[in-house]
């Protein structure tokens, strides 16, 4: 799905099999390259032992589309 969040487009990439990481691409405005990070929470564990883990090629990803995303996986994950 590919969403427009302010003046940046996140798009989310897939889940795994037991929907437990969702995968974000976030293009901020004027930025050549696509930022890649993701939102994991284990099978059966509640929502505090969630992590985020970005791509090192990703280079700065914007705060704002972290905390979207947040938001966004608090619902599906």
């Amino acid at each position: 799905m590919r969403f427009e969040v302010g003046d940046m487009a996140i798009t989310t990439v897939g889940t795994d099999g037991d929907d437990r990481t969702i995968e974000f691409l976030v293009t901020p405005p004027g930025a050549a390259d696509e930022g890649r990070f993701a939102i994991h929470r284990e099978h059966g564990q509640g929502w505090e032992t969630a992590r985020l883990t970005i791509d090192p090629e990703s280079g700065g990803i914007p705060v704002a589309a972290v905390e979207w995303a947040v938001e966004f996986a608090r619902e599906y994950l």
